[in-house]
């Protein structure tokens, strides 16, 4: 059975090249198409359809009153986010999605969904093996909010960047293209505690910074970067 449908792309929509199950979904869905940084969904409003992601990359991200945002996750090609409302009648959205990228997204029902599911059990389990890893990740996240210093999270969030499909594989690492707004959103931190970190780890020589760009280096990849001996970044509010 299908877990995923990952580096699914419509680049390469030809018959013999998708399964079954997800060549019936395209036929019920709509394909639509955004542009970089457009909101998709927006956190409270009303559940109605599930969406595959066919190209592109998107955040998923919750916001503070403040305006403050915390970014959960990315998804990519083979990716469905939306997947409440099928276990739930009329729920509200919990997150807002919002676009990396140029994305193009297949839209679907949660009836359509549901009947195509019958004939097609493997899409269920797609959505189900995406949920598991999810809260797996959602759990780890969790956990090192209360177990590793802003130093240890910013390495952890280097790491998981570089194994992004966009992560650029490079001879002596993988490189990335980032701001330091954005890690913060993602570990939960300042921009300029961002910064502090960076200049840490290009000291010990893990990275190499380049403006947005960032080289992971191979010997860094790994989970000993998180053994950080450095108690000079204490966490913020």
């Amino acid at each position: 059975m299908v877990s995923n449908f990952s580096h699914l792309s419509t680049d390469a929509l030809s018959p013999g090249q998708l399964p079954e199950s997800v060549k019936a979904l395209l036929k019920r869905a709509y394909i639509n198409r955004f542009p970089k940084r457009t909101t998709i969904i927006d956190a409270g409003s009303e559940s109605k359809s599930l969406y595959l992601i066919l190209k592109g990359s998107v955040s998923i991200i919750l916001r503070e009153d403040d305006e403050r945002e915390i970014v959960v996750a990315y998804l990519n090609p083979g990716d469905f986010f939306g997947e409440m409302g099928l276990f739930e009648p009329n729920p509200q959205r919990t997150a807002e999605v919002r676009t990396r990228d140029t994305c193009e997204i297949a839209e679907i029902s949660y009836d359509n969904f549901h009947e195509l599911s019958k004939q097609y059990p493997d899409l269920s389990y797609a959505v189900f093996a995406q949920l598991v890893r999810r809260l797996k990740n959602t759990t780890r996240k969790v956990t090192d909010l209360a177990f590793i210093d802003v130093s240890g999270r910013i390495a952890r969030c280097l790491i998981d960047l570089s194994t992004q499909p966009e992560a650029m594989i490079l001879p002596n690492g993988r490189q990335i293209r980032i701001t330091r707004q954005e890690i913060g959103r993602i570990v939960g931190c300042s921009r300029e505690m961002v910064g502090r970190v960076l200049k840490t780890l290009e000291e010990q020589g893990m990275i190499e910074t380049d403006g947005k760009a960032i080289l992971i280096f191979d010997s860094s990849l790994d989970e000993s970067s998180l053994d950080s001996d450095d108690d000079d970044y204490d966490d913020e509010d």
